[in-house]
């Protein structure tokens, strides 16, 4: 794991003056990750869209990078998300206020890459992630909450449909929308980000992506960290089994999959994980000046196949599958 000199902190937080630990335990968390400053515009025109109660949401915004411009503009949310104001949308309905509003800067150094000759987990922007994810774990104070990635952008409906289904039985942990991968070259086919998976010898052995055409919810072994309702206990559990994975036994293996780890980590403590196709959301992706959307409808089922002779993994292996008559 990465030694940083500085702690992170709190750019923004109302908490300390206006809400008691309490209070905080009331309501839901809405949780914000942001990595980059090209989304930012786009994300909070299509996160005021959303329908849930501001009143009872206390909203955690992360921001995992040293970007200072970023910095500013979070904050500048941050501001209005405090007050009551009215939609940049168009829309006339009034916005109340949050529960309380939090702006969370990481000082770690960003890390390297995923792919290429620097596979290891250390030299990859994976920790990075991954200490994120620890972080917000810590800082959820509700019994519930709703995480969205800054390159996301789901429909109005989704936190009320995910939550609705979190809350059919306590035995499921997860709910997720469903999303595309992307790629800088808009020829590649995508895959959605909910998957089923084969373990062997501590090691995923294969992972599939579900179909596009199923519908409803569909349970299964993981899903990303991009846009998803969850239950605090259950996360704080897949939380805890992957401390042990990675900090423990000193491994993340496949290292290109944290949120197939954590998630799955969750089913793997007793949940049940939900990916729900009736929740579709878009994946931007920023090529040049330009910002494209990923569709569920570019999607194909891939496969990721460990190689045992060669201890590598082949990724990205589209399956075929039999024509409906």
């Amino acid at each position: 794991m990465h030694k940083v000199n500085f702690k992170p902190r709190f750019l923004y937080n109302n908490t300390i003056e206006t809400r008691n630990p309490k209070n905080m335990k009331m309501g839901w968390t809405m949780v914000l990750c942001f990595s980059r400053y090209w989304c930012v515009r786009r994300f909070f025109l299509n996160f005021e869209k959303l329908e849930f109660d501001r009143a009872h949401c206390h909203l955690l915004i992360y921001n995992n990078t040293n970007d200072k411009s970023l910095d500013n503009i979070l904050l500048k949310y941050c501001r209005r998300y405090h007050q009551g104001h009215k939609p940049t949308h168009g829309r006339r309905n009034y916005l109340a206020p949050f529960a309380s509003v939090r702006l969370y800067k990481s000082f770690r150094p960003y890390g390297g890459i995923v792919f290429g000759q620097e596979a290891e987990f250390d030299k990859s922007k994976l920790p990075i992630i991954y200490e994120m994810q620890r972080d917000i774990a810590n800082m959820i104070t509700t019994r519930k909450f709703f995480m969205l990635e800054d390159d996301t952008l789901p429909p109005e409906y989704a936190v009320k449909r995910l939550f609705y289904k979190l809350e059919r039985s306590k035995n499921i942990g997860l709910v997720s929308g469903v999303e595309p991968t992307r790629s800088p070259r808009l020829t590649d086919k995508a895959r959605i980000g909910a998957y089923n998976l084969l373990w062997g010898n501590n090691k995923i052995l294969e992972r599939v992506s579900l179909s596009p055409d199923l519908r409803g919810h569909q349970e299964c072994d993981a899903v990303g960290f991009y846009c998803l309702a969850g239950k605090t206990k259950a996360w704080r559990m897949g939380k805890r089994n992957l401390e042990n994975i990675i900090e423990v036994q000193k491994t993340a293996e496949p290292n290109w999959a944290i949120d197939t780890l954590w998630t799955n980590m969750v089913k793997t403590a007793g949940y049940k994980v939900f990916a729900d196709f009736d929740t579709p959301c878009l994946h931007m992706q920023s090529i040049g000046d330009k910002i494209y959307f990923w569709a569920i409808d570019r999607a194909v089922v891939k496969l990721d196949y460990y190689i045992e002779k060669y201890n590598c993994y082949a990724q990205g292996i589209e399956l075929c599958q039999k024509k409906k008559n």
